[in-house]
């Protein structure tokens, strides 16, 4: 998940990639516990079995998040105008 955080760089504010840091924990946990041959919990051994999806969606989603953000705080007040239909477009889709 996304959400936006209010900043004086950008008004439309920067992104930040919200993946619950609680699943993060449980996640690593069950890794560690199926690594001692520890029994783990039906739900959480299900939830396990798709670590990698976790991990490689939100990957992808703090590439996007960090480009977008380099883009915000970079742009010089210019150039704004040049990309903001663009920039609009990815709010949108956002």
């Amino acid at each position: 998940m996304l959400v936006r955080e209010e900043t004086p760089i950008a008004p439309e504010g920067f992104l930040r990639v919200n993946f619950d840091p609680v699943l993060v924990r449980l996640l690593r946990e069950v890794k560690y516990l199926q690594l001692l041959d520890i029994k783990v919990p039906e739900r959480a051994s299900k939830l396990f079995e798709k670590v990698n999806v976790y991990r490689s969606q939100t990957g992808n989603l703090d590439l996007i998040v960090n480009m977008y953000n380099d883009i915000l705080a970079t742009l010089l007040a210019v150039e704004k105008p040049l990309l903001q239909d663009r920039i609009e477009r990815i709010n949108k889709s956002l």
